[in-house]
């Protein structure tokens, strides 16, 4: 009597209480598996993909959760601080939407109350002197990606009243300019997070979201900009700015890796949105078609 043919098995990943493993079944079909202490669960392999995409989504969220300022002094805070609040009153109006983020932002801070007091100084009457002051601050921050964060944070708060009026823009470029940063950067920034803001509220696997995230991460990789940088922004008040990393969780934990690898580095990235726009296609047609092949 013929021997029954066994699966190849094959450990994934391995920790001191739990383990991942695959099964490679004798009719074809792969299996995933996770041991958890005395329990085991099964995934077919549409389930797995989904499980890496939850997976993925969040350690997004946590890695996010954090924003850089936090590695940083209380008074080297309170410069970046007082640049981002006096966006608020650019258009003459400080609206309790604004007061009410900026708010949750010093208080994940933990900004002191002579901190808040100069802060909220700045909404209303931030002098030139002391501008060029918190600046001359950021700049000697030593890390450099933090000042495009600023700028998308700066956008981010100009869009809390979905109104992104032109002083606001003024007032972004002349940060910008000081900072080193061009307005074609100032340009991308503003709108992937204008085109965040519009499909914040639209499932992740579908076509749209796909296609945005998709180009907003090749609009950075054309100019430069470290997408490490822009997902860091309104991590800590609830705003729109961790879309793009969301997008990449999406593609799943194992190409997300490599997509972050080619647009986190800016001297592998820049000139090369054409490039990251076709690796974009090919990982989605690919996980397209391996559906396709599954479902047949």
């Amino acid at each position: 009597m013929p021997k029954t043919p066994k699966p190849t098995t094959e450990t994934l990943a391995e920790t001191e209480n739990y383990l991942a493993w695959k099964a490679d079944e004798p009719d074809g079909e792969t299996t995933y598996h996770v041991e958890l202490d005395n329990r085991t669960i099964h995934f077919f392999k549409e389930e797995w993909e989904e499980f890496l995409e939850l997976a993925g989504a969040v350690i997004v969220q946590e890695e996010h959760k954090k924003h850089p300022l936090e590695e940083y002094s209380e008074n080297e805070q309170i410069a970046y601080l007082s640049i981002l609040s006096a966006i608020c009153y650019a258009d003459k109006e400080f609206v309790d939407e604004e007061k009410r983020q900026l708010d949750i932002l010093l208080e994940k801070l933990k900004i002191s109350d002579l901190g808040k007091s100069k802060i909220y100084s700045s909404v209303f009457y931030l002098q030139h002197d002391d501008k060029l002051a918190n600046l001359e601050t950021i700049q000697n921050l030593g890390n450099t990606e933090l000042k495009y964060t600023l700028i998308s944070d700066l956008c981010l708060f100009a869009l809390i009243d979905s109104k992104f009026i032109d002083e606001e823009y003024q007032y972004i470029l002349g940060i910008a300019e000081i900072l080193g940063i061009t307005q074609e950067q100032v340009d991308a920034i503003k709108s992937i997070q204008e085109n965040l803001d519009r499909i914040k509220n639209i499932p992740s696997n579908s076509e749209r979201f796909r296609q945005v995230i998709k180009e907003s991460v090749a609009t950075l990789a054309g100019v430069g900009i470290p997408i490490g940088a822009i997902a860091a922004s309104g991590s800590v008040f609830g705003l729109s700015a961790a879309g793009i990393s969301s997008g990449l969780a999406f593609l799943g934990a194992g190409f997300g890796m490599v997509a972050g690898a080619v647009v986190v580095v800016p001297a592998i990235a820049i000139g090369a949105a054409y490039g990251v726009k076709k690796l974009f296609d090919v990982v989605w047609k690919d996980n397209k078609n391996s559906d396709n092949v599954k479902n047949s």
